[in-house]
């Protein structure tokens, strides 16, 4: 009988991972890592990388790979190319995202909203078009995971542009997921307020008292990056096999 979670589907794998300098994209690249496969680890930032290679469980295996990909121009033959580099792609995780605070009535404009689109949006979807390229020979079966927000189905003030991003990957990947079965899978996971870097960094927004407010909204407390990775993995693993096209939220009933 299968088990549900087969942790040494991982072993001699290999994932691309987006955002995997910081946040819920490095904790799932150093938990791939962890569990025997080999990562590419895409990030802006180099210094930040390289301290989550030495994080990891087996270094070797962890290959940080410098990319702004909210310059999305040529993102596709880049990662074309990155496959015929390092080998073809059991799958990646689109994890990179930037969080924007923009009131319409004072904040958000057309150039604001087009540049979080860039990234959380046209960049994570120019990744994934590399990895479908016939060319890359991503591995039969492979399984691609995009990470969202509860932002994307719980309305919140001031977030409607970062909401529309994460609302345009949930509708995306229904279509792509039809359009590439059954070679391939692809979901959304939708966390919602979990504990990062970023947030730490952003003190002056996400203060005391909103982290006090938030915690007594969420029936489970608020997130931390070690509740996400569990799913992601299990979606990117064989015990998934029958699940494609789906937005799963993740958010300690926060969404309730």
């Amino acid at each position: 009988m299968q088990t549900l979670f087969r942790k040494d589907y991982f072993t001699n794998k290999r994932f691309l991972i987006t955002g995997a300098s910081s946040g819920i994209g490095a904790a799932i690249a150093l938990e791939l890592n962890a569990l025997g496969a080999e990562v590419i680890a895409i990030g802006r930032n180099i210094e930040k990388l390289e301290a989550k290679k030495a994080m990891a469980s087996h270094k070797e295996y962890f290959i940080p790979v410098i990319k702004d990909i909210g310059i999305f121009e040529g993102l596709d033959k880049w990662t074309l190319n990155l496959a015929k580099k390092y080998g073809s792609f059991d799958g990646a995780v689109l994890s990179a995202g930037v969080q924007q605070i923009a009131p319409i009535s004072s904040v958000l404009s057309v150039e604001t909203a087009t540049a979080i689109f860039h990234v959380n949006y046209f960049g994570n979807l120019q990744i994934l078009k590399g990895l479908l390229d016939k060319r890359a020979k991503s591995i039969h079966g492979a399984s691609f995971v995009w990470i969202s927000s509860n932002a994307s189905v719980k309305a919140q003030k001031g977030l409607s542009n970062y909401a529309a991003t994460k609302a345009g990957i949930n509708a995306a990947i229904r279509s792509i997921a039809l359009e590439i079965a059954p070679k391939y899978r692809i979901n959304a996971v939708s966390p919602g307020f979990v504990m990062t870097e970023m947030i730490e960094s952003w003190s002056k927004v996400y203060d005391k008292e909103f982290i006090d407010k938030i915690t007594s909204e969420y029936p489970l407390g608020i997130g931390k990056v070690e509740n996400i990775t569990p799913l992601v993995c299990f979606l990117l693993s064989i015990s998934s096999s029958w699940i494609t096209g789906q937005n799963i939220v993740i958010d300690g009933g926060g969404s309730l």
